[in-house]
């Protein structure tokens, strides 16, 4: 159901040459909580590696309908569907905290990538990993049972956000969603108030707790029994 983290994130998984290539290319830039890194629907521009800070991704249907659908944090690339292909931005990028990224505009990206191959080899290993990823949180998202389904979309989000120096991640090891409850309940598909039922519950049961703009789960095998329907 869930991804292993075997992968790591993009950034740790580069050789000290081939991130220098990038460093060289780039220039770093610093944005505010809400600032918007990356719009939806605009043109391409360059691609974006997170140095510190948490940001959030959303999507916008042709209704209007807008729903998070990622979190990335220190050690991601962002932006690089658009930095290579040329096509206008898929999805809205926010800063949650502070955000300090390495940006490598779209021509410079280009000339890195033909002298350095491994490089677009790994962009296209995180692209496949986040259509499983984006995928994974639409089924779970769309299950029957509540809070089961919730249980399997906040362990999806726990994969993301997990320490990229947790390798695997420790049942043990508290998890902290940089999501807000209304974020969380357009993750979940489901209203604030069924989601605040939802988390009630699974405190309960000792799977996590919840604070003012927290939610921090404290274990991570009963949330995997749970959203798996082994208890």
């Amino acid at each position: 159901m869930t991804l292993p983290e075997e992968e790591g994130r993009a950034w740790y998984r580069l050789t000290a040459a081939e991130q220098a290539a990038l460093r060289e290319a780039g220039y770093t830039q610093e944005w505010r909580p809400g600032e918007v890194i990356i719009r939806q629907g605009a043109p391409p521009g360059g691609m974006c590696v997170i140095l510190s800070g948490w940001v959030k991704i959303s999507v916008t249907n042709e209704r209007g309908d807008n729903a998070p659908i990622a979190a990335r944090g220190p050690g991601e690339i962002i932006g690089e569907l658009g930095a290579i292909s040329g096509r206008p931005r898929n999805s809205t990028i926010h800063a949650i905290g502070t955000v300090h990224a390495l940006v490598i505009p779209q021509e410079r990206l280009r000339t890195v990538l033909a002298r350095q191959p491994r490089i677009a080899q790994e962009l296209l290993s995180v692209a496949a990993i986040r259509l499983t990823q984006s995928d994974l949180l639409r089924l779970e998202a769309g299950g029957p049972a509540f809070p089961q389904r919730l249980a399997a979309t906040l362990l999806e989000l726990a994969h993301q956000c997990a320490p990229h120096t947790l390798n695997p991640i420790p049942d043990t090891t508290p998890i902290d969603l940089p999501f807000t409850q209304d974020e969380l309940a357009a993750f979940a598909r489901v209203s604030r108030s069924t989601l605040v039922r939802g988390l009630d519950e699974l405190r309960s049961l000792g799977i996590l707790e919840t604070a003012r703009r927290r939610v921090r789960i404290v274990s991570l095998a009963r949330l995997r029994d749970l959203a798996t329907g082994r208890t």
